[in-house]
């Protein structure tokens, strides 16, 4: 990635300058699902760091006797996860040369769409982060993701493994590399794996899935972009988005400042957020081969 002042004589830019810059593409970027499928919430003004507090279960209920007094009495806990957002942001600088050849304000526009995406990348890296935190794991390192696993994840989570928090609640959501989806569909979509032409997956099934987000045993299957791989491997999740939790303090602020003596001006975007795991046994990672298939 480039850095500096943008110039009417950047490079890949000074060839444009005869054709409209609305007329240019965005710089394509990978869908940036994460931040959206966890569970996330604005904080109000005046707050440096949230608390958000989860109920821990209370022990059964006990059998009693007739005339015989029931002596203990069970205590509210409250298990807090504390996250204290954290400054992000991006800025380019234009030259005043620059906007007026390129055509006024449209490259002002694109600067603030690329910036915007940047920002939202950022968010999505800082989500997946945390994906590796996970305490559960499935697959392993060198092996692909297949159907088995994915129902077996499916029923772990609906286990009660957790005296404190209990079983997660469906509905579930997954977030995973495209390589990683795309081991499920060939699990899914092979003949040897449909029992009859009566049972099992059916051609439609087949034909349709998966497009972007689709469901498979009921969980909302994301594709994440910005998943990367590590090797040949790389690392999603399954569970209840209630697992992960996000803050956001402020919205995206846009601020542009100019400079007299430079003749140009910077263009800044900038949030507050943090994220942090909630409920650990509430998500399974996904950690499997993603090795490119073509």
């Amino acid at each position: 990635m480039a850095t500096g002042l943008t110039l009417s004589t950047t490079s890949n830019l000074s060839s444009g300058q005869k054709i409209l810059w609305t007329t240019a593409k965005a710089a394509f970027e990978p869908a940036a699902p994460d931040p959206d499928i966890v569970s996330n919430e604005r904080i109000p003004q005046g707050h440096l760091t949230w608390r958000n507090g989860i109920f821990a279960r209370l022990a059964q209920a006990n059998a009693l006797s007739e005339g015989v007094d029931l002596g203990q009495t069970e205590q509210l806990v409250v298990n807090y996860t504390s996250i204290t957002p954290t400054e992000h942001g991006i800025i380019t600088t234009l030259s005043k040369r620059l906007v007026r050849v390129q055509g006024d304000t449209a490259v002002i526009g694109t600067a603030g769409k690329l910036m915007g995406i940047a920002l939202r990348a950022r968010m999505a890296n800082d989500v997946i982060a945390l994906y590796d935190t996970l305490t559960k794991s499935i697959v392993g390192t060198g092996s692909p993701l297949d159907v088995t696993y994915f129902r077996g994840a499916v029923s772990y989570l609906m286990t009660d493994n957790n005296t404190a928090y209990g079983p997660a609640q469906p509905p579930f959501v997954a977030a995973l590399h495209s390589e990683q989806i795309s081991d499920i569909i060939v699990d899914i979509t092979d003949p040897g794996a449909v029992i009859s032409s009566r049972f099992g997956w059916s051609a439609e099934m087949m034909q349709r899935w998966w497009r972007t987000r689709d469901r498979l045993y009921g969980v909302e299957v994301f594709l994440s972009g910005y998943i990367a791989r590590s090797g040949n491997d790389a690392k999603g999740f399954l569970g209840d988005g209630d697992a992960f939790h996000l803050v956001m303090a402020t919205g995206a602020d846009a601020e542009n400042e100019k400079d007299i003596s430079l003749r140009a001006t910077e263009y800044g975007l900038f949030q507050e957020w943090g994220e942090a795991l909630q409920i650990d046994p509430h998500a399974v990672e996904v950690f499997s081969d993603a090795a490119a298939t073509v």
